[in-house]
């Protein structure tokens, strides 16, 4: 039924993501929880135990602890989305979710947006100091959504507001329409946006990875350090390639929404009805309505 390149590829793709497994986090992960029980029980006598260990007691030794890495890679690799979910900000309990609201409003992003505004009432007269200031608010702030969109975390505004993007300007609805949009994206975008997605997962894989750290803790005191700081620069970089995701997903529909309308034989909107096209598409796709 499948010809020999058929399973090839097969083969291949298995090989490679056992070999990506392998080599991952996991593997610094229970290295770093060896070297922990190392330093806190008799490493001399455990490495004599090994070396008096038959053949076939080593070599299962070692299967055991690649089944163990990348079979704790694959389980860490199906909490990632939750766990994206979870440091978006979605599940909080609601009255969190209210504080951390009342907190953006009145705190920073207040300010930011009044001083936003009041560069911006000047906008010619403003230094190339004010000018830099104003640009740098100006991208700070579209990463922000609206006050009833707002998240409790920084990553979840950051992903928000790009998901919002395509219903505040053109009335599409990220959730309803992407689907279709996706299908109609050349296939360097789709490549582009796969590979942002991916830097983002792996970046939330590795924080969860650091969480996981603390376990050592029960032998050492270093494993607490190692946890905070692999989770601190782990979310760091989950907001780089949130950012970069956010920015893909934006042009992606800067770009080829017209792509929905010729592909279901509807006439591109003229640009002063584009809204309001939009949401009309957006309830066909999502609610099966017509537009």
């Amino acid at each position: 039924m499948f010809g020999s390149k058929f399973w090839d590829q097969v083969a291949t793709g298995v090989a490679q993501r056992w070999v990506d497994r392998l080599f991952s986090p996991a593997l610094l992960f229970w290295a770093g929880g060896l070297l922990a029980w190392a330093q806190a029980h008799d490493w001399a006598a455990a490495v004599g135990r090994l070396r008096a260990a038959t053949d076939v007691e080593q070599i299962l030794l070692a299967v055991g602890g690649i089944i163990i890495v990348a079979g704790s890679a694959a389980a860490v690799e199906q909490l990632q989305k939750p766990v994206l979910r979870l440091l978006e900000g979605y599940g909080w309990p609601a009255w969190l979710l209210r504080r951390r609201r009342r907190q953006l409003r009145r705190g920073r992003l207040k300010e930011m947006r009044l001083r936003h505004a009041a560069l911006g009432q000047r906008f010619a007269q403003l230094s190339p100091e004010e000018l830099a200031e104003y640009g740098r608010l100006d991208e700070e702030l579209r990463t922000y959504p609206g006050d009833r969109r707002l998240l409790p975390t920084r990553l979840g505004n950051l992903l928000r507001a790009a998901e919002d993007h395509a219903w505040e300007r053109y009335g599409l609805a990220t959730r309803a329409v992407w689907p279709s949009l996706w299908l109609l994206l050349p296939e360097a975008t789709r490549s582009e946006l796969v590979a942002a997605r991916l830097r983002l997962d792996r970046a939330i894989g590795l924080w969860l990875w650091s969480l996981l750290f603390l376990v050592w803790t029960v032998w050492v005191w270093w494993a607490l350090v190692v946890a905070v700081a692999g989770a601190w620069w782990a979310y760091g970089q989950a907001l780089q390639a949130g950012g970069v995701y956010g920015e893909l997903l934006r042009a992606a529909f800067n770009v080829h929404r017209f792509s929905l309308y010729d592909a279901l034989g509807l006439r591109p909107p003229p640009l002063d009805q584009e809204r309001k096209w939009g949401r009309q598409l957006t309830n066909y796709l999502g609610r099966g309505f017509l537009p």
